[in-house]
């Protein structure tokens, strides 16, 4: 997770996974403060997805997810009752 102990910020251990996962989210967040706009977003994303059609179809896709599916999905939630 992105949010280890002050301990683990000063001196990551990449051994532990959620080490390495600050180290990278430290990263994405300079990077994003420096240029909040979708530019970033992308320019970010092409380490994970260099094709440039295949990212944006990923990207689009965490868009819809967000906007549209996460709503449904805690609506049904709301409805049906957790799990």
């Amino acid at each position: 997770m992105p949010f280890v102990d002050l301990e683990h910020r000063a001196k990551p251990d990449p051994s532990i996974p959620g080490d390495r996962c600050y180290e990278e989210y430290a990263k994405i967040m300079t990077a994003w403060r420096q240029a909040p706009r979708w530019a970033t977003v992308d320019a970010i994303a092409a380490y994970i997805w260099p094709r440039k059609w295949d990212r944006a179809l990923v990207l689009a896709f965490l868009v819809f997810f967000s906007v549209h599916v996460m709503p449904y999905e805690k609506l049904k939630r709301k409805e049906n009752g957790d799990i």
